[in-house]
């Protein structure tokens, strides 16, 4: 928090002055069974909740906004990490929609239009709001096991729903040509750019492209903010255990072969811009992982 010159270089100190509440459940179910043919299965499921929420911070932090919010919104009431921002509405495909909007400095076809919730007839600080909350709705898993005379399978799906993903650092230079959220001019650009607003391709909801950031389009905004909701294949493994006829000839008491694979599989919104939206912040997909293995027991 802000401090005084006595307190020495950079009149500022660090103290355990916020505070904050967790609230939250967990439900966990599961089912054994084996059939008379020899099939048996192990199905465990659970999910989960929590909600987050910052409930006392001193008025100097809260108004610097160095938790989420800004000047004029405190995150006290809020989760952690939530943020504030203008709301995106499309982007302007005609004069006639900027002349009938809010006054908005560096209005112009195909740039970004911001709501005027205030209605005040111009668009500024104040009709900022809160646009991001990092607490997803629920949490799940579901891992199954199946055995049928030498074979095993093992499944295991993990997955968030309901979740803000901040998706600001990789839009900003996939989306834009000149950004005030970062130096991009000098930056590779995403294939995104491809599609963006021109008078020859007026459905293209990506911004047109600019050298000069006029309006102010690096601001954050819910033009950044995307469903990160997703569910992921996590592990599944295919394995065989040899006969124990023949390993007793190999002088074996026990061989299994097996393949397995990680993140094999991911679903997402189908309107989620990026590569993994576990992972949005640098837009780097989670890796996917092959192994071909075999055990052997003397």
């Amino acid at each position: 928090m802000a401090g005084i010159g006595a307190m020495g270089e950079g009149a500022s100190q660090w103290i355990n002055a916020g505070e904050m509440k967790n609230v939250g459940w967990e439900l966990t179910a599961g089912y054994r069974h084996k059939t008379q043919f020899g099939l048996s299965w192990d199905v465990n499921a659970n999910i989960s909740r929590y909600v987050n929420e910052i409930t006392k911070l001193p008025e100097t932090v809260a108004a610097k906004g160095t938790f989420g919010g800004n000047s004029k919104l405190s995150v006290v009431g809020h989760a952690m990490g939530s943020l504030v921002g203008y709301e995106a509405d499309g982007i302007f495909k005609s004069q006639e929609e900027i002349d009938n909007h809010a006054v908005q400095e560096g209005a112009g076809l195909g740039r970004i239009r911001y709501r005027d919730l205030d209605g005040d007839g111009k668009i500024t600080e104040e009709d900022q709001t809160w646009i991001y909350n990092p607490t997803p709705d629920f949490a799940w898993g579901l891992n199954v096991y199946l055995q049928y005379k030498d074979w095993d399978f093992t499944m295991f799906w993990q997955g968030v729903q309901g979740v803000d993903v901040n998706c600001r650092g990789y839009k900003s230079q996939t989306d834009f040509w000149a950004n005030s959220a970062i130096n991009v001019p000098y930056l590779n650009k995403g294939v995104r750019v491809l599609d963006a607003w021109s008078p020859t391709n007026m459905g293209s909801d990506i911004p047109a492209l600019t050298t000069t950031d006029r309006n102010t389009e690096g601001r954050m905004s819910s033009y950044y903010i995307e469903n990160g909701s997703y569910a992921k294949l996590r592990t599944i493994q295919l394995g065989y255990i040899l006969p124990k006829t023949l390993t007793e000839k190999l002088h074996m008491e026990r061989v299994r072969f097996y393949v397995s694979a990680q993140n094999l599989l991911t679903i997402k919104s189908s309107k989620f811009s990026g590569a993994d939206p576990e992972n949005p912040g640098f837009n780097y997909p989670i890796p996917l992982n092959m192994t071909f293995g075999l055990n052997v027991s003397f």
